[in-house]
């Protein structure tokens, strides 16, 4: 009779843990689940919020080139998508040379190959 109050005890023991651990993995189903959806959630509102920014900012580029024509200063504001920034161009009023592109050409170039290098570095994917 020992023999079977021990079997028993240790049949119970396993399916105790057995459906314990069945739970627990279960949670961790239904958390991972969660946590996938509201990833998901949040990236498609980042990327709602970048696209309203971006908007606003060309509206807010188009009204300073706007008001620079408006008052005869050869000076003009653009965005790069690029490198998500403002740039000033400063032409020459003749003849439309462009006299100074603040920040410069090689300056957005160089910021637009370290973005490009750093997202390869810190790749989600890879």
């Amino acid at each position: 009779m020992d023999i079977f109050n021990v079997v028993s005890k240790q049949i119970d023991s396993t399916t105790s843990y057995n459906a314990d651990h069945a739970k627990t993995s279960d949670l961790q189903k239904k958390q991972q689940i969660q946590q996938n959806t509201t990833t998901t959630s949040s990236e498609i509102k980042n990327k709602r919020d970048k696209k309203d920014i971006q908007q606003h900012l060309n509206n807010t580029v188009k009204r300073l080139n706007d008001q620079m024509d408006s008052l005869n200063i050869n000076i003009k504001f653009g965005f790069n998508d690029k490198i998500d920034t403002m740039f000033v161009d400063v032409t020459e009023k003749n003849t439309g040379k462009l006299i100074r592109k603040i920040p410069s050409e090689e300056t957005m170039k160089l910021a637009e190959k370290m973005k490009e290098i750093i997202g390869m570095i810190f790749d989600k994917k890879g």
